[in-house]
């Protein structure tokens, strides 16, 4: 408890500053070392057990924040003055959920296992078990566990801030409506690539990702942004941008990378670039999915979407790869980590920066045997 606390209160003071917020996102990023993990994934039961020591740990330290209730206490290890105590108390009954779901969909016995539980599970005895853990854990997994509490303990942190703010500064964190999409509805073990941003100028990364996706039999949905989408195509032309995002699903993320809660024209905003990506994918889902700029959205954007046939897609696998402070090996580690952790979802990339083109083959030769099943866009409503 006292490192975590400590942990906790040298990522608060990153936090604070003048203007009592950084609303683009914590300045400590959790990052694990995969290599520490002595078993390859290269089964459905390899995957599961994996799955459950990193559920495991996430307990132990989600239990150390389960703690922390003052609010005072709250402002002072997030670093923000003002907090949303209900906020965090729903985000913190989804993550206990989710995690009891998860359990009960693990499968089979690995022979590396060795902690036996007992199902229907219940939250107390789930603690209970990830307490008694580290007196059962063999040699080779001590040094992986110490580097995954340390990733869990910032990890936590990102998200229990993310609801702390919620719905003040809306994020992916939680829905507004249930009508919004963020990957934790999906059945156990479906898992989409979804990318932001872009287009790129032509032969850019967006090119090379989308070059890699095909090359691997893989497709995702591309949220561009209508100002780089329009230069895109006036630079080339409708047949070569069709071509370009042939297989793959264009979404919105509107016009440019504004706060469209901020935005005036943003109904503009939604139109414009809905309008182009009809001009060049007319083909494209029946549902037009807006992911809006830094997940910040409110009752009135969901609401004009709903009635003109769009939605909000936000994520639940954040891969942190725009972050200059986090590598591509650390980017492709931490997504294979959170999809052991939460086993559904929607992940997070940026094609206009390159991690992700470097990052994915790395995910998927890691989990390529595990019997995820990796989400084909083009069959989304």
């Amino acid at each position: 408890m006292r490192r975590i606390k400590k942990a906790l209160l040298f990522l608060s003071a990153c936090m604070i500053c003048t203007t009592g917020i950084i609303a683009s996102g914590p300045k400590l990023i959790a990052k694990i070392n995969r290599s520490l993990w002595p078993y390859t994934i290269n089964s459905e039961v390899e995957f599961d057990f994996a799955s459950k020591m990193e559920m495991l740990v996430f307990v132990e330290v989600f239990q150390q924040y389960e703690k922390i209730t003052v609010e005072d206490s709250i402002k002072k290890h997030l670093g923000i003055e003002k907090v949303s105590i209900p906020s965090i108390n729903v985000w913190k009954e989804h993550v206990k959920k989710t995690i009891l779901s998860n359990f009960e969909s693990l499968k089979g016995h690995s022979d590396h296992d060795f902690i036996e539980i007992q199902k229907p599970l219940i939250w107390k005895q789930l603690v209970t078990v990830a307490g008694t853990m580290e007196k059962a854990l063999p040699e080779n997994l001590k040094v992986w566990r110490i580097n995954a509490k340390d990733f869990y303990v910032s990890y936590i942190y990102e998200q229990m801030r993310l609801a702390a703010l919620f719905p003040r500064v809306t994020s992916e964190i939680l829905t507004l409506q249930s009508s919004e999409t963020n990957g934790f509805n999906y059945g156990d073990k479906q898992f989409l690539l979804t990318f932001d941003d872009g287009p790129t100028v032509a032969n850019g990364n967006t090119d090379k990702l989308i070059t890699t996706l095909k090359k691997n039999n893989f497709n995702g949905v591309f949220f561009v942004l209508g100002d780089y989408f329009n230069v895109r195509l006036k630079a080339s032309s409708v047949k070569q941008m069709h071509e370009l995002y042939k297989n793959m699903v264009i979404g919105s993320h509107g016009k440019e990378h504004k706060q469209h809660t901020k935005y005036d024209a943003w109904q503009f905003s939604l139109s414009y670039t809905n309008h182009l990506i009809d001009s060049v994918a007319p083909e494209n889902t029946k549902t037009k999915y807006f992911r809006p700029p830094y997940g910040q959205r409110n009752d009135k954007i969901i609401t004009y979407l709903s009635q003109n046939n769009g939605s909000v897609m936000l994520w639940n696998i954040d891969s942190q790869d725009w972050n200059a402070k986090i590598s591509s090996k650390e980017v492709a580690d931490r997504v294979i980590t959170l999809m052991l952790l939460w086993r559904k979802g929607i992940l997070l990339f940026h094609d206009i920066h390159p991690k992700a083109n470097e990052a994915l083959p790395i995910v998927w030769e890691a989990l390529k045997y595990s019997s995820i099943k990796w989400m084909d866009a083009k069959e989304l409503d």
